[in-house]
């Protein structure tokens, strides 16, 4: 309203410059009588009306944006002014910085509650600037780092220099484990962390979470699932033992004393024969069992080098063509274009696959017909990749596919039950991961590195 009346105002001053000039132009050309001259007289004042209308108008919202560039948020216009004009743009201008003002004050309120939101995470969050600089940092986050929560961000790094080092190594979108020890204990961290962009500025948010509770309730459940199977296993050895050696004492000994050398026969000889044969057996069992599992914990520290995908695959399929022939198996292999090369140690990730992929042919021998094992390479973000065995053998139970990574669980009548288990724990020493999963339509192994 206020720019509508100042428009008016000018378009008048305008009009009276204009008619006022025409006037005293035509009226002396025309009577050639210098005395029309003084129809300009109002021009002058219309034209100073015109600039100080403009000067004052321009000077006012100068003074507006000005106040509003250094946050004054107690500017007001006086609006009891004659000149209708001006009034209306101060009024303008009263309600604008008005609504600035409620704006201001809804941005302050929002920035309490995310900061006291911030601040009440169970979850430990920062932000570090492209400077390496800490931004913001909640008290759980100054927990875990081990520094008192009234410590100037600034003097973070000098606080706790390992963890800063440590997360100035983190790409956008990693995630990994950070342990600090205290007095009492050991505190383990998962450290995910996230890229912001804002006003051309790059910020990279961290989270921070003590993960100990749930890897001390992993330990234990990972130590009694194993503990029950080495039970079963070394009780399916002893059991036999301390039975058969009963029966053979029984054969020498009578009502506690030792039985006379002229009553054993041939046959008492042949049966205690036997019985050392079968202790012998189970005996060379446990033997075989016990240094499995020290193949289990003996696995070399790995040797990394860079090798091209498709010739390890086609490798390990050439070692397994002879036998996947004979079970008519067919084996397909599809790589990601964007995969060539992978790194790591490739005698023990060939390892992993051949005893991946002799699992999926042992399950499908229980299948009567079009027995496929497919192996996919698929490219991921963050220079990750994934590795897919299926088959389409019988689908594993719900109850044994997540023990299939346990030592020494097995489904199978001979199998061992370290293959899978070592598996995993050679993915480990690559940063990477192995799961399964399984359905009637297919079982797969999928591979991250």
């Amino acid at each position: 309203m206020g720019y509508k009346r100042i428009t008016l105002s000018t378009i008048t001053s305008i009009a009276i410059i204009a008619l006022s000039a025409l006037a005293a132009g035509y009226l002396t050309a025309f009577h050639m009588d210098p005395r029309y001259l003084l129809f300009l007289v109002p021009v002058p004042f219309a034209a100073i009306s015109v600039i100080h209308n403009f000067n004052q108008s321009n000077r006012q919202i100068a003074f507006f944006f000005e106040a509003i560039r250094n946050e004054d948020s107690s500017l007001k216009f006086p609006t009891s002014i004659r000149q209708k004009s001006l009034r209306h743009l101060y009024q303008s201008l009263n309600s604008l910085n008005e609504r600035i003002n409620e704006i201001k004050l809804q941005n302050e309120y929002l920035e309490k509650y995310y900061r006291s939101f911030i601040q009440h995470a169970g979850t430990g969050l920062m932000a570090i600037n492209q400077d390496n600089e800490v931004e913001i940092m909640n008290d759980k986050a100054f927990e875990y780092a081990g520094i008192p929560s009234f410590t100037p961000l600034h003097l973070i790094p000098l606080r706790n220099p390992d963890l800063l080092n440590f997360l100035a190594t983190f790409n956008p979108g990693e995630s990994n484990t950070y342990k600090r020890s205290t007095v009492d204990s050991q505190i383990n961290l998962l450290i995910r962390t996230k890229e912001i962009r804002y006003g051309g500025k790059i910020s990279r948010l961290f989270s921070l979470q003590d993960i100990r509770n749930e890897l001390d309730e992993k330990e234990l459940d990972s130590w009694q699932k194993l503990i029950r199977v080495l039970t079963h296993e070394i009780m399916n050895s002893i059991a036999p033992i301390v039975s058969l050696t009963g029966t053979l004492q029984k054969f020498f000994m009578e009502n506690g004393n030792p039985v006379d050398p002229a009553k054993i026969d041939e046959e008492i000889v042949d049966n205690v024969i036997q019985g050392l044969d079968t202790i012998g057996e189970r005996g060379n069992g446990l033997v075989n069992f016990v240094n499995s599992y020290r193949e289990l914990t003996r696995i070399p520290k790995p040797e990394f080098e860079t090798f091209r995908v498709r010739e390890w695959l086609d490798h390990i399929g050439l070692l397994l063509h002879e036998r996947m022939e004979m079970l008519q198996i067919k084996l397909e292999i599809k790589i990601d274009e964007r995969v060539r090369e992978v790194t790591g140690d490739k005698k023990l990730l060939t390892q992993v696959m051949i005893n991946i992929v002799k699992n999926a042919m042992e399950a499908l021998t229980d299948s009567p017909e079009n027995r496929k094992i497919r192996i996919t390479v698929d490219g991921s973000r963050q220079n990750h990749h994934k590795i897919l065995i299926s088959n389409n053998g019988p689908m594993i139970p719900a109850e044994a596919i997540d023990k299939v990574f346990i030592p020494f669980f097995t489904t199978k009548e001979n199998g061992s039950g370290i293959g899978l288990s070592l598996s995993r724990q050679i993915l480990r020493l690559h940063r990477g991961s192995i799961h399964a999963e399984s359905s009637a339509e297919a079982t797969r192994f999928i591979i991250t590195l």
